[in-house]
């Protein structure tokens, strides 16, 4: 791949570049099956093109596969990659390329962050103080599976800034997200639970505390998960199911327990997955 400078985009009340972001190395480790790009983007937002004032942070940085040995599947994988870096819940990046969703979505984040330091004038909190970090990364491949991380960091004012990880799986079949509905079988849904609530009832916090459950009761598996060696690891972000002081949850199930739980067509990642360890 060609290394090429990654430039920002001008916006009304602003102070930044006017040329738009365009591909250049990224760290993850290519394969014959995979080249990767990244898009990125690190600059301070000044309210009034004032920079003699503090402004808002923001860095977003994407990783995304750019050629894949299937080029049929290439541009579906594209699309569930900018659908996690860019949250899109309602499908409005869906169609695009990864280069016009990134300066879609930074002109998004631009005028959220304008709208931002106007709400903040004459608050404690100073707009500088503010930011905000969206960073997508290709964390596993495998023959059957492609595996990205999405993590977003940002403070806007409060108590704590806000963390959000999102891990997603791409069955390089069809090109679609993997769900827990799809891995496992229908009849298992109880079984996993338990399995889930068993890991949960001896996981520590940051502190080495045990963590506490908000509702034990409602405790399901999580659509946020990823494959490791040992298992499957369950992810749960902040209140999701414990409160902000706990942190970030992780519960791995060992494949062992799971392998009579996967549906069929997924069996093989169990294997694909140990021949690393």
């Amino acid at each position: 791949m060609k290394k090429i400078g990654i430039l920002a985009i001008l916006a009304v009340l602003i102070a930044v570049s006017c040329k738009r972001p365009k591909p250049e190395t990224t760290a993850v480790i290519e394969t014959s099956r995979w080249t990767f790009d990244t898009l990125h983007l690190a600059k301070e937002i000044f309210l009034n093109n004032d920079s003699t004032k503090g402004g808002l942070k923001l860095t977003l940085e994407f990783d995304y596969p750019s050629t894949f040995v299937n080029d049929s599947i290439l541009k579906a994988v594209q699309t569930q990659f900018l659908a996690s870096f860019t949250d899109d819940q309602n499908g409005s990046y869906k169609g695009l390329t990864p280069v016009k969703g990134f300066e879609a979505f930074t002109d998004k984040n631009v005028e959220e962050s304008v709208e931002l330091g106007k709400a903040a004038q004459g608050s404690v909190i100073d707009f500088s103080e503010y930011y905000k970090t969206v960073k997508t990364s290709v964390t596993d491949t495998t023959l059957l599976t492609i595996t990205g991380r999405t993590e977003t960091l940002q403070y806007s004012g409060g108590a704590h800034d806000s963390r959000y990880i999102d891990y997603f799986n791409i069955d390089l079949r069809n090109g679609n997200r993997l769900t827990i509905e799809s891995l496992f079988k229908p009849e298992t849904s109880s079984r996993l639970v338990t399995l889930i609530k068993e890991v949960l009832a001896t996981t520590k916090n940051s502190n080495g505390d045990n963590i506490t459950l908000l509702d034990p009761d409602s405790v399901q598996p999580s659509q946020n998960f990823y494959f490791n060696e040992q298992g499957v690891v369950f992810v749960y972000n902040t209140y999701e199911i414990t409160p902000h002081s706990d942190g970030l949850i992780q519960a791995l199930i060992p494949y062992d327990k799971l392998k009579d739980l996967i549906a069929d067509p997924y069996k093989e990642i169990i294997t694909l997955k140990t021949k690393k360890a």
